[in-house]
């Protein structure tokens, strides 16, 4: 948190595209990247930026703009970012 005014001072924004984690799409992406990927989830478990383990609120405040994987289709959730987004409480 302590170098978050440098990189507010770094980024440059992209009006058309607000700051956060967006998800890309497996089926655009070539068969050659979707192999590649493959193999990395299968060798680390888990998407270069679960690794990294930095928050997704942190990622808003800096303005950046970061794109997560999205997973294979037989892994049960889209993102390993989104998987760690708190659910919504019920509030009956």
């Amino acid at each position: 948190m302590d170098n978050l005014p440098y990189v507010r001072r770094r980024t440059r924004p992209v009006p058309s595209v607000p700051p956060g984690v967006m998800v890309d799409v497996w089926a655009q992406l070539d068969p050659v990247e979707q192999q590649r990927r493959r193999a990395w989830l299968t060798r680390h478990g888990r998407t270069p930026l679960h690794m990294l383990g930095v928050p997704e609120e942190l990622i808003e405040l800096a303005g950046l703009h970061v794109t997560e994987w999205a997973l294979p289709p037989d892994v049960p959730s889209i993102s390993l970012v989104v998987q760690q987004r708190p659910r919504p409480r019920k509030t009956d």
